[in-house]
């Protein structure tokens, strides 16, 4: 048996039995003819696999949430001229696979999805609306919160709007006009009328129609546009406690709110490590925008004392340097909750056309209802940075995890990190005290948060981290594209995906997921820059590769990986002799460093670039064996 995530289409057609009763012959041919030419096709089309039918109904699987939509609009605008109307139910959740068949809640609430969606209509979960491609958000609407047979928690239902609903301009344009120059003078005219009459409204709509038209202009022009999205950077709240004691208080705060607004699709977040490098320093606001990438940035201060708390905060715009909004919040220290979703809340209002009321409920969750146990979670991730190589750091987290678990065992986010503390310490061997045992240990409680909270992205990033060191590259892959379905703006998430996609041969991908996680984190470690140029090598694009290694280099001329890729690169060039002084240099950095080692790591999986690469590296003169066996996976992450 296997556990994965994966997206399931449930569809059942609707009144069958009555229509066997009436004409038994008729009925049954056209099923036959339903399910032939158009189901069975569709799914296959798609990437799907049909793992059920029950006569009138059908479940299948798809390898994503894009695919499993694709397919479901395609049957039933098939159903359209047919004599059935058919129900069809989606969703995006873990599954055990056992003998082709498939078990679990994903497949129990997407056949749920399917019971309860009007005749001829798609409804789809929230992780579904989440893992859908960003352009993809006005298809649905929001059916509202349900209660479901044998579900324990009422589910967020959403439904595809397949008719009557608001087309985008880049849809519905080609078919009114032929030719690009007359779409886009056609789509000019059309936007200053719809200004005109928006602007008689108000300022929200004229903006949100203004970043449309926009949009679908350039579409329509061919050309490519860079992420449109609104970037905002949070910078590390100032403490005003005047307790230096209090600073891992506010630092906390600063990252949980990070965290929530990077969970909005509609955002680009700024990693919090590019952000708190600035700390302290008196930056002029546009030129730290330039530095970070950021049209906006969010600065404050926080101060506890006693029960009492109190933050200010205010939005600037980066261009303009002028000052957006401010707010001051005096609570007790018990509703820091709810000022963080306030905060992200009025954040994201000023910053796009609207905000999804689904997403600021999902944010108003709170973690825990342990105060204490959440104050224990905020020291254990100041005391050890994610990356840090310091042992006595990574232990004191750990003990501090535990305590908040004894505080409250069902804390996810606790239990997540208290996971990672033990899959990065037997991967990296930070404490050496750690044993290959620790993954497991690391997993089983990374496994537990994910049970306690489906929708934590820290806990499908670490089970991701602790997959890759079990050598289970597949299950990687689908834990990182899950993390960054649930947090679209975590760079972290995105890097571990980019390198299992590697492995995978999805090489365009992988550029495209670690050139945005660079933009994201503009100050990030070398790693970065090492994923980044082993996925422009992967892809065949040698030159941007060879600019990215050096990038490397120059920083970091010992990083080992970076030495590894520039040297096969180098080869491929026919610079032998510059490719066996780089390896010279990498050996010298790792002795433990060796072929065999590389060939049991399939960096590349087992794709033909995989051979090629340790061909090169045997040009290269890499050492067949290492005096020491190489640690555990130590690059997989």
């Amino acid at each position: 048996m296997e556990r994965r995530l994966a997206a399931i289409v449930a569809g059942d057609i609707v009144g069958y039995s009555r229509l066997m009763a009436e004409d038994e012959a008729a009925t049954y041919a056209a099923l036959r003819s339903a399910f032939d030419d158009l189901i069975t096709p569709a799914v296959q089309r798609h990437g799907g696999r049909t793992f059920k039918s029950t006569g009138d109904g059908f479940l299948a699987t798809f390898p994503s949430v894009n695919e499993a939509l694709d397919a479901a609009i395609e049957i039933q605008a098939g159903f359209e001229e047919r004599p059935f109307d058919l129900r069809i139910g989606v969703n995006l959740g873990d599954v055990i696979e056992d003998n082709g068949d498939m078990f679990g809640d994903g497949v129990n609430v997407a056949a749920r999805l399917e019971a309860i969606a009007d005749p001829g209509s798609i409804f789809v979960s929230a992780a579904v609306v989440r893992g859908a491609d960003r352009n993809r958000g006005e298809h649905f609407s929001r059916v509202g919160r349900r209660h479901i047979k044998n579900i324990r928690e009422s589910l967020d239902v959403y439904a595809v709007r397949l008719k009557g609903g608001r087309k985008p301009v880049a849809h519905w344009l080609p078919r009114a006009m032929r030719g690009r120059r007359a779409m886009f003078a056609y789509a000019t005219s059309a936007a200053a009328i719809a200004l005109v009459a928006v602007a008689a409204s108000d300022t929200a709509r004229l903006e949100a129609v203004t970043a449309g038209f926009t949009q679908n202009l350039a579409e329509l022009a061919g050309i490519e546009r860079a992420d449109a999205r609104p970037a905002v950077a949070v910078l590390p709240f100032d403490n005003m406690s005047g307790d230096a004691e209090e600073t891992y208080f506010v630092d906390g705060l600063t990252e949980d709110i990070i965290t929530e607004l990077a969970r909005n699709p509609e955002l680009q977040v700024i990693a919090r490590n590019s952000t708190f490098a600035f700390r302290g320093q008196p930056t002029d606001t546009r030129q730290l925008g330039q530095r970070l990438g950021a049209g906006y940035i969010v600065e404050g201060s926080a101060r506890r004392a006693g029960d009492q708390l109190r933050v200010v905060a205010q939005l600037i715009d980066t261009r303009s340097g002028a000052h957006l909004w401010s707010r001051s919040y005096d609570r007790r220290a018990d509703d820091v909750f709810a000022v963080q979703t306030e905060l992200t809340s009025e954040i994201v209002a000023h910053l796009v056309s609207y905000v999804r009321q689904s997403e600021v409920a999902e944010s108003a969750r709170r973690p825990t209802e342990n105060l204490q146990a959440y104050d224990l979670v905020l020291q254990a991730r100041n005391r050890y940075k994610h990356g840090s190589g310091d042992g006595e750091a990574l232990l004191a987290s750990r003990a501090l995890l535990q305590r908040a678990l004894e505080l409250d065992p069902g804390y996810a986010t606790a239990r997540a990190n208290l996971g990672l503390t033990y899959i990065a310490d037997a991967v990296q061997g930070i404490s050496g005290r750690a044993t290959k045992a620790d993954i497991e240990t690391g997993l089983s409680e990374v496994r537990q948060a994910i049970r306690l909270d489906p929708n934590l992205a820290i806990g499908y990033q670490a089970l991701s981290f602790g997959l890759a060191a079990s050598a289970d590259y597949e299950g990687a892959m689908q834990a990182a594209r899950r993390a960054v379905e649930l947090n679209p703006n975590d760079p972290d998430s995105m890097m571990a995906l980019a390198k299992a996609q590697v492995r995978f041969g999805d090489y365009a991908d992988a550029v495209a997921n670690a050139e945005r996680a660079r933009r994201l984190h503009p100050l990030a470690p070398e790693y970065y820059t090492y994923v980044h140029g082993q996925a422009l090598y992967a892809a065949g694009r040698v030159d941007e590769a060879e600019a990215v290694l050096n990038e490397c280099l120059m920083r970091a001329p010992q990083e080992q990986d970076c030495l590894l890729i520039r040297a096969a690169l180098l080869v491929g060039q026919g610079e032998i002799d510059q490719a066996q002084a780089t390896m010279a240099r990498l050996v010298a950095a790792n002795p433990q460093f060796s072929l065999a080692g590389e060939r049991d790591y399939r960096r590349f999986g087992n794709s033909p670039l995989m051979d090629r690469f340790l061909a090169d590296l045997a040009r290269a003169k890499a050492p067949a064996t290492a005096a020491r066996q190489p640690r555990v996976a130590a690059t997989a992450t």
